[in-house]
């Protein structure tokens, strides 16, 4: 019972911090700057390597990257494997 009674602060203060997190969200929205209005224009060249080119980019060299490392990570366990 009393492990209960401690988690209770804990719970009511991650409680607390998700009811603050739109206030704090919308206060932070600068005031006589452009906001978002809608959906992405792709008609234009910059919009479509900004929103399509670069995150297809960094997601084939994230695969690639990762492809890398378990071979690396297999390889190691191997020579692991045969040095015993």
């Amino acid at each position: 019972m009393s492990n209960y009674l401690k988690s209770i602060p804990n719970a009511l203060s991650i409680l607390f911090a998700f009811l603050l997190i739109p206030g704090i969200s919308y206060s932070q929205i600068p005031e006589n700057t452009p906001q978002p209005t809608g959906p992405v224009d792709l008609s234009s060249t910059s919009d479509v390597v900004i929103f399509i080119v670069i995150p297809v980019v960094i997601l084939i060299i994230y695969l690639i990257f990762r492809k890398r490392l378990g071979k690396v990570r297999k390889e190691k366990s191997e020579r692991i494997i045969k040095d015993k």
